[in-house]
């Protein structure tokens, strides 16, 4: 079984790769690695939809993977989800392409620049297509995300996105990752661990550190029960 693991940085993914044994440097973002019987590439894009939609697309354009895996951290806007929480994304979405009219934001739909049901869309969001009955993903929590490149820290803008879109966490990589593997057929993931709250930047609040320690820990779990 052939798979792809993405992540926006290198460590987001660094302590995974310390369980797999390196096999070979594809190029300077593409790693191969190997756990047992599984065949696995480590993508690394950099931060943004762009970066993702660039370095996923080449990728797939010259490998054929079973399965892709988008790792990584995420911010949540629901205190429900403490520092650490491993979740499932299961609906994905851009929530900054469009137009602002005033102190107003519209979608691309909203202003009938693109059909609601248009593949792959369902309405104006990307839905994952299932948790493939591992037990591994079905104990995760599943949530809403929506993908950003700005990442917000006037208390204005960020309320104004909790109204507009009714999701739990955010990222910079997440629904260009969903788009690209749904356009190309691609099953994949999207496994996100919660590494702060969105609101007024508090870095001392936040946790990278479990964070990643736990998305390695779950996302390495999944590899063991797809030997």
């Amino acid at each position: 079984m052939k798979i792809l693991i993405v992540a926006a940085t290198n460590n987001e993914v660094k302590e995974l790769r310390d369980k797999l044994e390196l096999i070979a440097k594809l190029n300077d973002n593409l790693y191969n690695y190997r756990l047992g019987m599984l065949d696995i590439d480590i993508l690394v894009t950099g931060h943004g939809s762009v970066f993702m939609t660039y370095h996923l697309l080449k990728t797939f354009s010259i490998f054929n993977y079973d399965l892709a895996i988008n790792a990584g951290i995420a911010g949540s806007f629901d205190y429900f989800l403490e520092l650490g929480f491993v979740v499932n994304v299961v609906q994905d979405e851009f929530a900054d392409l469009g137009f602002e009219d005033k102190d107003s934001f519209f979608t691309l739909s909203e202003k009938e620049m693109l059909k609601e049901d248009s593949f792959p869309f369902t309405g104006e969001v990307l839905r994952s297509i299932g948790t493939f009955e591992l037990t591994e993903v079905d104990s995760l929590i599943p949530v809403k995300a929506f993908t950003v490149n700005t990442m917000h820290e006037k208390m204005e803008n960020i309320q104004k996105l909790k109204s507009k879109f009714s999701c739990e966490i955010v990222t910079m990589e997440g629904a260009a990752f969903f788009y690209v593997c749904l356009m190309e057929k691609i099953p994949f993931l999207q496994i996100r661990a919660i590494s702060y709250f969105v609101e007024l930047r508090k870095v001392e609040n936040w946790n990278f550190s479990l964070a990643i320690k736990n998305l390695s820990a779950s996302v390495f779990d999944i590899l063991m029960s797809l030997q």
